[in-house]
């Protein structure tokens, strides 16, 4: 397996930081899930690393060291994240490297995201099997099921953000 680790104890200590390996498998696997949607696994590496990473806040030296990864890599794979919405570059007053974090409300976002995406889908499956109206229904039933998954996702999926954005806004009370 890959080495990789959080930064323990916080870089503000002065102390230098050691790996803490509890969370490389974690990682990895996160990241293979990500590489699985077409997202770059470095990419994949990164991102889960800041979500376990003590401080969450860290520097591209830090994210290298700990990943054991390029600079170069990190440069490009949080341009990538940023871009996504998934990771901000922050500076602390009086510090010359910038540092990187999962966004805040980055889920949200992604969670609000699927939802033209599946429209757009649904639209298309059903241009599809419009252009097919005159093909027998056993040459139409893949795009049929197709669609109505689409059209099932696009029925249900307002009401599950409504209810995921519900409970965002209690639990931040």
């Amino acid at each position: 397996m890959v080495d990789m680790a959080t930064t323990l104890p916080s870089a503000a200590t002065g102390q230098e930081p050691h790996p803490d390996h509890r969370y490389d498998e974690f990682i990895e696997g996160f990241a293979r899930l990500m590489e699985s949607r077409g997202i770059p696994r470095a990419a994949g590496r990164i991102f889960s690393f800041l979500q376990v990473s003590d401080p969450p806040d860290q520097t591209a030296a830090q994210i290298a060291h700990a990943l054991g990864i390029s600079l170069g890599t990190v440069s490009s794979m949080t341009r990538l994240l940023m871009q996504a919405g998934w990771v901000e570059r922050i500076s602390r007053r009086g510090e010359r490297q910038a540092r990187y974090r999962t966004s805040a409300g980055m889920m949200s976002l992604t969670v609000d995201g699927v939802m033209e995406p599946t429209r757009r889908a649904r639209q298309l499956t059903q241009r599809g099997l419009d252009l097919m109206a005159d093909r027998p229904a056993a040459h139409r039933a893949r795009l049929a099921e197709l669609n109505a998954v689409y059209a099932f996702f696009e029925e249900w999926l307002p009401m599950l953000l409504e209810q995921w954005h519900q409970r965002g806004q209690k639990e931040a009370q």
